[in-house]
């Protein structure tokens, strides 16, 4: 067997180790021996094995013969490869499939809708310019029933109470009583005028200025049927100058009702702050003239 191997490894050119261990192989899978193979290399007729002799069996009893069925045809044996095949499956490394690696996430918003990750970077930004334009917050809206504390952050009504809180507010009462009760049909919406005189635009202030809230309430309830003097207001203003005669409305509003008219008139149209028009008419301690 060696003198076979030495043989084949010159003319092959591949080692006598690798074609023993091939011929180990292939004997293992055919059922013979690898000098068999070795022989079979070299071309030399070897006989297959013999089969062993079967023991011998006790004599049974006879029993009825099963039905034979017919035997498989046998698969026909592979050819045996050649020693060059042999030393070559031998000698080949086995080779791993490159593993495909998962593609890493791109950045922390790449699972994010675009709306939302805009959302994310806009928000902040008009929040940061809201603070810079208003670093006090909103001043009272255009109801007068809101504003922020610039200490506490808190939200309050303009006279400064709770907000939420159920408290009277001259201005919001007055707001609704100007239009309600008639005063917006002379001296317009906006207090631009009509057949009263215009208030807008600092006018009322003029004609009722600061420290003189009452002479402005004692006017809107009494009228000019009522009112003692040919003139009235700061400017000596006489009576009727307008064209048409100031009704009186002592007997269809309340004191509240009258100084809530009076301090958003000053407030809307004055430009007075709602502090000072508040302690200007007094409302802890009002007196109205009796007519």
């Amino acid at each position: 067997m060696d003198e076979i191997l030495q043989q084949l490894e010159a003319s092959l050119g591949v080692s006598a180790g690798l074609l023993a261990r091939s011929a180990s192989a292939r004997a293992g899978v055919s059922g013979t021996t690898a000098e068999a193979v070795v022989r079979g290399w070299g071309g030399e007729d070897v006989a297959p094995p013999e089969p062993a002799a079967p023991e011998p069996q006790p004599a049974a009893t006879p029993a009825e013969p099963a039905a034979v069925e017919p035997a498989a045809e046998a698969a026909p044996e592979e050819p045996a490869s050649s020693p060059e095949e042999a030393a070559a499956d031998e000698a080949a490394p086995e080779i791993e499939e490159p593993t495909q690696e998962e593609p890493a996430t791109e950045g922390v918003l790449a699972g994010f809708p675009a709306w939302l990750a805009a959302a994310l970077v806009v928000i902040p930004m008009v929040a940061l310019a809201y603070v810079l334009i208003a670093p006090n917050g909103p001043g009272c809206g255009s109801s007068g029933q809101l504003a922020i504390d610039p200490e506490s952050g808190l939200a309050e009504n303009c006279d400064g109470t709770e907000f939420g809180v159920d408290v009277f507010s001259f201005y919001g009462s007055g707001e609704e009583l100007y239009t309600s009760s008639g005063c917006a049909g002379c001296h317009g919406d906006g207090g631009g005028g009509g057949t009263g005189p215009a208030m807008s635009g600092g006018a009322v202030l003029a004609t009722f200025p600061e420290e003189s809230c009452i002479d402005h309430v004692n006017w809107v309830a009494l009228g000019t049927a009522k009112w003692p003097d040919a003139e009235y207001g700061a400017n000596n203003t006489a009576l009727g100058a307008s064209g048409a005669a100031m009704p009186g409305f002592e007997d269809s509003l309340t004191p509240e009702e009258l100084v809530s008219v009076v301090i958003f008139e000053r407030v809307e149209f004055g430009g007075q702050t709602l502090a000072d028009a508040e302690a200007d008419c007094r409302v802890d301690e009002l007196e109205l003239a009796d007519g």
